[in-house]
């Protein structure tokens, strides 16, 4: 009855459809006159007729129903404890529970000292394996080509320290000179 009201409204709303008794049941049954409403809407929306103003949508009947119509509240199941019931844990489980904490930690610790006992123990192993071979340490903190003046400012100076430094500063004088030939030529 009440798709075939619909339908009867949708085509007196069009203009095809002229009975009293639909305009009748409309008046008696607030259901049809809330379809009319949206129906109106629809149609001034598709037409482009209605403005933001006039859309008001009142939905407080039907969220004030479904307020009304949830369950809040659950049943308490054996399971869960009563709300009067209050349990104190044991002194005895809480001891070991504390002692797991500490063993946990203590093991990290221990962990972590068997790991860096490991790597050091590597590198010095690593590094008497390449003395053997060629006699260069393996973390050699000197950069190549660099001479290095003993301790005391005792320097002995021969042909071939010599001839490095001004190979040296040869090459040093020569990036310089590319540099500002650089700055010179960037501007």
């Amino acid at each position: 009855m009440q798709i075939e009201s619909k339908e009867q409204l949708s085509l007196l709303m069009d203009g095809e459809f002229t009975d009293k008794n639909v305009l009748n049941d409309v008046l008696n049954d607030e259901s049809l006159q809330s379809c009319w409403h949206r129906y109106h809407v629809v149609r001034g929306v598709m037409r482009g007729e209605l403005h933001n103003s006039s859309l008001t949508l009142d939905i407080s009947k039907q969220v004030a129903q479904a307020i009304a119509n949830e369950d809040i509240y659950q049943p308490l199941t054996d399971e869960q404890p009563k709300p009067n019931e209050v349990v104190m844990p044991k002194v005895n489980t809480l001891f070991w529970v504390r002692v797991k904490d500490v063993i946990g930690k203590i093991s990290q610790v221990g962990l972590a000292a068997c790991v860096t006992l490991a790597i050091i123990a590597g590198v010095q192993y690593h590094q008497d394996q390449t003395k053997n071979d060629n006699g260069v340490p393996t973390l050699n903190t000197v950069p190549v080509g660099v001479n290095i003046a003993p301790v005391g400012g005792i320097t002995q100076q021969n042909d071939q320290q010599l001839l490095e430094k001004k190979q040296y500063d040869k090459i040093r004088l020569l990036v310089q000179d590319y540099e500002l030939q650089k700055r010179l030529n960037a501007h």
